[in-house]
């Protein structure tokens, strides 16, 4: 069992992101009962997928135990480790790799605590270090008082309900002391920090099995985490390959809840170029049912650039941002997902990205 590092990435904007989405039937670590329905689904070899709704992570069975994705929630790390005891005896996990640091995919790995060690962007540290973190639905600090006050959480659900911010109730299930704000341990608290980091790649190998890890750079989250299986040519990715509204059709318009999380536009496209580098043939995202083509990847970065060109293009012609909605149509992507109810939020995302980080 083997640890390589590997070269060491400068970011350019290092601690910039605000997490996009978390739909409003989101719950995480906070989620009410009934549990959502869970599964279990061989991907490749002994590469599986599970799920817990519509979260969805893997996990790599070999000779020298179990390399797991994220643990997802509190409720649901303890089913799946009960399952993964029953199927695979004598192979407890030994790995758990977050794919970031947002608590609606990284809380619950308490159970596994035993036998695993802990792996995550070094970023992740400092987003679990006291300070206000990154929050999924443009649940920013609006008032920089370093903790999460309820018109945080209640603009971005209000404004925009099922898309952004969280689901009715939400808050006072987390303010567990009921003293009208959420700090950021409160927040975490089912969060295990990760006891290895790394800052560019990763290889894990164990039990003959490799697993590489990637941060493909700022997007979503600045300490995502592409896990690579090359021996199964497969990766896993979470959000900003497809976000939490994806069900059914991996081609979606993303949620654009805040003008794109708070990363330039430029570095959403380093990081989908960074992911179709990677040598693999399928693609198990975070959300949605469907495994996907790699040439998925592709045609997202290819969108995301199509969108900042014709933003671009009308803003450098003074346009207005009312205008903009009107002039760019994007009309090669009129048959994704939530074309229609999506579209001129992307625009306004973009505009405000754009003027920020021109």
């Amino acid at each position: 069992m083997t640890l390589f590092p590997r070269v060491r990435l400068r970011l350019k904007y290092p601690g910039l992101c605000i997490a996009a989405l978390t739909a409003a039937s989101s719950t995480a670590g906070f989620a009410q009962p009934p549990a959502p329905p869970r599964d279990i689904v061989q991907v490749k070899g002994d590469l599986y997928r599970a799920n817990e709704g519509n979260w969805y992570t893997v996990f790599l069975v070999t000779p020298g135990g179990i390399v797991l994705g994220d643990p997802i929630n509190e409720r649901f790390a303890p089913w799946l480790k009960s399952e993964l005891d029953r199927r695979f005896p004598g192979r407890p996990v030994r790995y758990v790799i977050y794919s970031h640091s947002h608590f609606d995919h990284a809380s619950g790995g308490a159970v596994f605590a035993g036998t695993a060690t802990f792996v995550g962007h070094e970023n992740m540290l400092r987003n679990m270090d006291g300070r206000y973190p990154q929050m999924p639905g443009d649940m920013i600090d609006r008032n920089d008082n370093g903790v999460i006050d309820r018109n945080e959480i209640d603009i971005p659900t209000n404004t925009r309900p099922g898309a952004c911010g969280m689901f009715p109730g939400w808050f006072d299930m987390a303010d567990l002391n009921k003293d009208g704000k959420i700090t950021p341990q409160e927040l975490q608290r089912h969060i295990v920090p990760p006891t290895i980091v790394y800052n560019d790649r990763m290889r894990i190998e164990l039990g003959g099995k490799l697993v590489e890890l990637v941060h493909p750079g700022l997007n979503h989250s600045d300490d995502a985490t592409v896990m690579l299986f090359p021996g199964e040519r497969v990766a896993f990715a979470t959000e900003f390959i497809a976000d939490a509204l994806v069900a059914d059709n991996p081609r979606s318009l993303p949620s654009a809840c805040g003008p794109f999380d708070g990363s330039p536009l430029d570095e959403w496209i380093k990081s989908y170029r960074a992911v179709e580098a990677l040598d693999f043939d399928v693609l198990v995202p975070g959300h949605g049912s469907q495994l996907v083509d790699k040439t998925l990847v592709h045609e997202t970065r290819e969108y995301f650039e199509d969108l900042r060109s014709e933003v671009a293009a009308g803003m450098a012609a003074g346009q207005t941002l009312e205008q903009l909605k009107g002039s760019v149509k994007l009309e090669r992507y009129k048959n994704w997902a939530n074309f229609e109810r999506l579209r001129a939020y992307n625009i306004e995302a973009a505009y405000h990205n754009l003027l920020t980080y021109r």
